[in-house]
Order: C-alpha cells, then sequence, then structure tokens
C-alpha cells in the first residue's frame, strides 16, 4: 500500500474519532431510555417544576399524557400568591393552548391551531437531546446516571443540560438547565404506562370563560 493511501486512511480514522464526541456508553443509555419510555401503549408522568433567578424561584407542578405523537400538558404553578393553570394538547390534526390570566380583568386564552404535526412542546422531555450537543460526559450516582451535555450544536441551545436516567429501569428522572443565571428543572415524581385515547380529546366545555382564538 503506498504512503499517501495509509495517510489518507489514517486522516479519515482521525476525523471521524474527531466528529463522535458524544461517547457510546452515553448513546447506549440515551437509547435505553428512549425505548422505555417511547412505549405503545403511552404515558403518564407527573413532575415538580423548578425555576429559579437570584432570589426569585417559581415551583410548580405538570402532568404529562404522551402516546405516539399525541399529547397532553398540564402545568399549575403559584405567581404573585395566585395558582394559575396552563394546559396544551395535540390530538393529531389540532394543537392548543389554554392559559388563565393573571389579572381578574382579562380573559383566560384557548388557542386552537390547525396543523398537521406537533410543534415543539414547553414541557416535552426531550429524549434525542443527545443530538443537540457535540460533547456529553456521564458518571453514576446513586440510583441514576447523571449525563451532562454541553458544547450545543445551536448557538440557541442552553450551554450545559443535565440529565438523570434512573440506572435499574432506564426511566427519565430528571432533567436541569442553566442559563444565564436561570434555573429550570423537572423531577419525575410518577411514571405510569397506558393512556386512554379519550384523553387527548379537545373539550371546549372545559373552558367556559375562555377567550378562544382559532388560527
Amino acid at each position: 500500500m503506498k504512503v499517501r493511501q495509509l495517510f489518507l486512511i489514517l486522516l479519515l480514522q482521525v476525523c471521524i474519532f474527531a466528529n463522535a464526541q458524544i461517547p457510546a456508553d452515553v448513546m447506549n443509555v440515551m437509547n435505553k431510555c428512549s425505548e422505555k419510555m417511547n412505549n405503545p401503549a403511552g404515558y403518564e408522568l407527573d413532575f415538580k417544576l423548578h425555576a429559579g433567578m437570584l432570589v426569585f424561584s417559581m415551583n410548580g407542578t405538570v402532568k404529562i399524557y404522551s402516546k405516539g405523537e399525541k399529547s397532553y400538558h398540564v402545568m399549575t404553578m403559584k405567581v404573585l400568591g395566585k395558582e394559575l393553570k396552563e394546559e396544551s394538547g395535540f390530538d393529531g390534526v389540532q394543537e392548543w393552548k389554554y392559559k388563565q390570566s393573571i389579572k381578574s380583568s382579562e380573559p383566560d386564552s384557548l388557542i386552537i391551531t390547525k396543523v398537521s404535526k406537533k410543534g415543539k412542546g414547553d414541557y416535552d422531555i426531550d429524549l434525542n437531546i443527545h443530538k443537540d450537543y457535540k460533547t456529553a460526559k456521564m458518571k453514576v450516582k446513586g440510583d441514576y446516571y447523571e449525563i451532562t451535555f454541553s458544547n450545543p450544536k445551536d448557538k440557541e441551545s442552553p450551554k450545559q443540560t443535565l440529565m438523570k436516567i434512573n440506572k435499574n429501569n432506564y426511566y427519565f428522572h430528571e432533567m436541569s438547565v442553566k442559563e444565564k443565571g436561570l434555573t429550570v428543572r423537572m423531577t419525575a415524581t410518577k411514571i405510569k404506562f397506558g393512556v386512554n385515547d379519550d384523553m387527548f380529546k379537545l373539550d371546549l366545555k372545559k373552558y367556559p370563560k375562555a377567550k378562544i382564538i382559532r388560527k
């Protein structure tokens, strides 16, 4: 074999190694987690939500129902002493988002949008997050794999994201992001598999006081 051919083979191997920044063990854990969570029967997931910046913080709860492309979220949080609820869903044909108004003088809103494909939700668990980063490090701490993703491919993505996955069953446990002094953390408290399709149907009777906006 000629020296030039040897050089090209070596150069190709170096390039492959340089681009393979996500370790194989991280990919293995993420793939197993995705397989578990993408159960054909769907899943019901409860988690605690924390958002904080300096001395200011907010805490709430989120319940997620997911089955295939269909989804339904309910978020409850206290803001300025008032409990607020936000709901969003996708039934395969349309998306909707319901928001309670902070001001009593303004109506609640329900925005309904006809779409053919579900958009990325505010509280979706991104099990493909490893595709958004160039590097990752993993360690085992207690019952969880702790994976730190860094060096995002898109400058709009958080510089660092931490994900915890249960090492015993590969269920999602927690995801946290720190960006410009803001910390957002989602911690799972309950996971149940099996969701009835009726959960994803939009029922306008649930929002009698909401201003309906159709797009």
